[in-house]
């Protein structure tokens, strides 16, 4: 860049321009300097100055110093009303339109040519900041989905442990009223044998039981129902597995014999293989034995199919003690 020519009263309007200015910038910024060269800046004590700095330039347009330079320099573009006031400022300190060189509506037109003026290197940076706001919407919109995901599934398998948790509470409350209902025929014969027996039929189940296992499976066929037509097959497996874990081998059986009475098949196939496959052989056996009182055969071999097809246990290495149970 070429020095300050300090002896010329406007030195600072002389400002050689980058090379990387493009051409529309660089006739406005040489427009402007040309424009600067007519304003009258006067002292306090009322006096035009011969050289005014650039500072005092600033001052007199009512702009900042760093953004005159800027101007000057094509380094900016100022605003619309920022050249419009540097025009009509000079205009006035020159004496009229006529001797500056240029009419205020043509340099406002160089200031929209320059302003609208685009390398090419910021177009492809505006691209590649238009494409990065595309993915990052894309992608928070994409973790917002998830998350609603996340938050569907932690309530489906919440009201899944509630149903299990309710189905335990129930069984529990079923199997106290059964043994208080046994309890009182066992009494009332113990006190009665001296007197007289009495043929007494074989007992085929508590009616008080098989209507609460039946109410019970009732309830978890509907809720899978829901779960099932609702598009929520993960739910409907976590209900069977917190099934399979809080009933009895009797209720499970009972269950079993509903569901396929109420023509789930599905529901209660899933339940026997999940039942064969996660619970122990003697609730698995006592289940089966159930199952073939109740007249499902089928249901009974599949179920003792089921955990024997699960993997044994690894053989303890010769030399290890083997574990006691």
């Amino acid at each position: 860049m070429a020095a300050r020519r300090s002896n010329l009263p406007f030195a600072w309007t002389e400002k050689d321009l980058p090379e990387d200015v493009l051409p529309d910038k660089r006739r406005l910024a040489i427009t402007l300097q040309e424009v600067c060269r007519h304003l009258v800046i006067k002292s306090e004590d009322g006096m035009p100055l011969t050289h005014p700095t650039q500072a005092q330039a600033a001052k007199h347009l009512k702009v900042s110093e760093t953004a005159l330079t800027r101007y000057l320099y094509g380094q900016h573009v100022p605003a619309g009303k920022v050249t419009g006031f540097i025009f009509d400022t000079a205009c006035r300190d020159a004496g009229g339109e006529q001797n500056l060189g240029i009419t205020r509506k043509d340099l406002l037109e160089l200031r929209a040519r320059a302003e609208q003026e685009r390398c090419t290197n910021c177009s492809r940076h505006r691209e590649a900041v238009r494409a990065a706001g595309q993915k990052l919407k894309a992608m928070q919109e994409n973790q917002e989905r998830l998350e609603q995901t996340a938050e569907e599934r932690a309530r489906e398998l919440r009201e899944a442990r509630q149903q299990a948790s309710a189905l335990k509470r129930e069984a529990q409350r079923a199997r106290s009223a059964q043994m208080v209902t046994e309890a009182g025929p066992q009494k009332d014969r113990g006190a009665t044998r001296s007197t007289t027996l009495l043929p007494v039929p074989h007992r085929q189940g508590d009616r008080q039981q098989s209507g609460n296992d039946a109410a019970a499976a009732q309830r978890i066929a509907r809720r899978a129902e829901e779960l099932r037509h609702g598009g929520r097959p993960d739910s409907v497996l976590a209900l069977l597995r917190h099934t399979a874990e809080a009933c009895t081998s009797a209720e499970i059986a009972v269950l079993t014999v509903l569901l396929r009475k109420n023509g789930q098949h599905e529901l209660a196939g899933n339940l026997v293989h999940i039942y064969g496959r996660d619970r122990d052989d003697r609730d698995v056996v006592r289940a089966a034995l159930v199952l073939h009182e109740q007249d499902a055969a089928a249901d009974a071999e599949a179920l003792l199919r089921a955990a024997t097809a699960r993997p044994e246990p690894a053989l303890p290495q010769p030399g290890q003690p083997r574990s006691l149970k």
